[in-house]
């Protein structure tokens, strides 16, 4: 989305004139479209509507390599996280809490901790993973993610900034050592 590009780029403080001329539109449609700039700074920089990763949750898992797949959700999840801190990081330079930011999404964390949830328990069904507290590791993987992106945007701690796939990766191996199947 242009908005979300030129909030990130330039900060709150670009207006929606500059916004609307980037789009080849009006700056009344932006607002007659999104009701002010608070509402524009919403659309463009809160949460999704749909948490992009959840259906490929719910699909699995396939065939391949139960760690390989943890891998591959997992960077899915923290390239989200990353997404998602960048734009509440604009709202709240703008003064938007981060409540009004996220009101109507209430239901996406809930459902995205259920499919992992749902998606452990399956790979423990199949004897592809250990035996263990599925909604503790899911909360784990979570949390650590978010954690991750937190740190980097509001700490500068950048974990993994660099290469953040490899990050996401070292983190599910250290994890596998305790949740890998067993041997045998």
């Amino acid at each position: 989305m242009v908005a979300r590009r030129c909030f990130l780029e330039r900060g709150a403080g670009v207006s929606a004139a500059e916004i609307a001329r980037e789009l080849g539109v009006s700056h009344t449609t932006l607002f007659n479209r999104f009701g002010s700039k608070e509402g524009l700074l919403i659309a463009a920089l809160g949460p999704p509507e749909q948490v992009p990763w959840i259906d490929a949750l719910e699909a699995g898992p396939d065939d391949r390599s139960v760690r390989d797949q943890l891998v591959e959700h997992a960077q899915g999840m923290s390239e989200y996280f990353r997404d998602l801190q960048a734009g509440l990081g604009v709202l709240q330079a703008a003064g938007v809490h981060p409540g009004t930011a996220c009101r109507g999404h209430a239901d996406g964390p809930v459902r995205a901790f259920r499919a992992l949830v749902a998606w452990l328990e399956r790979a423990q069904t199949q004897e592809r993973l250990a035996r263990c507290d599925v909604e503790t590791l899911a909360s784990t993987i979570l949390v650590s993610l978010q954690g991750s992106a937190f740190a980097a945007r509001v700490c500068g701690v950048p974990a993994g900034a660099e290469d953040p796939d490899r990050y996401v990766e070292r983190f599910i191996d250290l994890l596998w050592a305790g949740i890998g199947p067993p041997e045998g």
